[in-house]
C-alpha cells in the first residue's frame, strides 16, 4: 500500500498510464509502438503533473495531506523529465516537437498564474477538465503517429475517443477532490453542478462514445478492436456509478480511474 501511494502521489502511476494510452493508440493504428514515443509519453506527463504539484500546494495539502515530498523535488523532476522528452522529440521530428511543446504550454497555463488579471486555466469552471482531456488527447493520438504514417481520419477518431474518456476521468477526479477544492476556493464542475447533475453529465458524455463506435463500424474502421473499444465504454459507466460520490477511498480512485487504461489495454490485446 505504501508503494502504491508513493507511485500515485509522485505521478509515476499516472505517467505510466500515459504510456499505456500511446500503446493503445498504436494498436488501433496497426503500428508497433516506437520506444521513444513511450519514453516521451511517460516523461511529458510526469513533467506536467509534477509542475502542477509545485503550484498546487494549498489544494494538495487538503486533498493529499500524505504527500511529504518538497516542491524542490517536484520542480527538479519536472524540468529533468521535460529536457529528456525534448531530446527524444528532436530525434523523431518536427511533429513530435510541436505536440510536446503544445502539451507543455497547455500544462503551464493550466498550473501557473501569469498575471493577477489572467486566471489559471484550472480556475475556470469546465476549462480545467477540457484542457486535461485535450492534452491527453494530443499526446495519446498524435505522438504514436509522429514516427510513422497514419491517416488523418484515424488520428481524429482516436483523439476523440481519448478526449471523451479523459473528460470523464478528470471530472471524476474533481469529485474525489471536492472537499479540498471547496476549502481552497477552487470552483470545479462537481462543485458548480452538484453530484446529481455531475453524474448525469458524465453519463451523457460517456454515452457519446456509443455514437463514436457506431460511426467507426459504419465506415469500417477499428472493426477488429470493436469489443475492446466497447469494453472501454462500459468501464466508463462502471467508474461513473462507483466514484461519482464523495468520500471514496483516494487510492482506489487513483487506481481505478487514473489507471483505467491498464484493463482497457489488456482487454484490447485479449480480443
Amino acid at each position: 500500500m505504501r508503494v502504491l501511494k508513493f507511485l500515485t502521489n509522485t505521478s509515476i502511476f499516472l505517467s505510466f498510464n500515459a504510456l499505456i494510452v500511446s500503446h493503445y493508440s498504436s494498436l488501433l493504428y496497426g503500428l508497433k509502438l516506437d520506444p521513444r514515443i513511450s519514453i516521451i509519453s511517460f516523461l511529458l506527463t510526469f513533467s506536467v503533473y509534477n509542475l502542477n504539484k509545485v503550484t498546487d500546494k494549498t489544494e494538495d495539502s487538503l486533498n493529499r495531506p500524505e504527500t511529504a515530498l518538497s516542491s524542490k523535488y517536484f520542480l527538479f523532476s519536472s524540468l529533468a523529465a521535460l529536457f529528456v522528452s525534448f531530446y527524444f522529440s528532436f530525434q523523431i521530428g518536427l511533429r513530435a516537437i510541436m505536440v510536446l511543446f503544445s502539451t507543455f504550454i497547455i500544462g503551464f497555463l493550466y498550473s501557473v498564474k501569469i498575471t493577477k488579471s489572467i486566471p489559471r486555466l484550472k480556475e475556470i469552471v469546465g476549462v480545467k477538465s477540457l484542457m486535461v482531456a485535450l492534452s491527453w488527447g494530443l499526446t495519446g493520438s498524435i505522438l504514436p503517429a509522429c514516427s510513422q504514417q497514419v491517416e488523418a481520419s484515424k488520428i481524429m477518431l482516436v483523439f476523440t475517443y481519448i478526449f471523451i474518456q479523459l473528460l470523464v476521468n478528470t471530472i471524476l477526479c474533481d469529485v474525489r477532490d471536492m472537499n479540498g477544492d471547496k476549502a481552497s476556493g477552487m470552483e470545479t464542475i462537481p462543485l458548480a453542478l452538484g453530484l446529481k447533475n455531475t453524474r448525469k453529465l458524465l453519463i451523457g458524455v460517456n454515452s457519446l462514445l456509443f455514437l463514436w463506435l457506431i460511426y467507426c463500424i459504419m465506415i469500417g474502421l477499428f472493426i477488429n478492436y470493436a469489443p475492446g473499444l466497447l469494453f472501454g465504454i462500459i468501464y466508463g459507466y462502471i467508474i461513473i456509478f462507483i466514484f461519482s460520490r464523495v468520500n471514496c477511498d483516494r487510492l482506489l480512485v487513483d487506481l481505478a480511474v487514473d489507471g483505467e487504461w491498464i484493463p482497457m489495454l489488456f482487454f484490447m490485446k485479449l480480443v
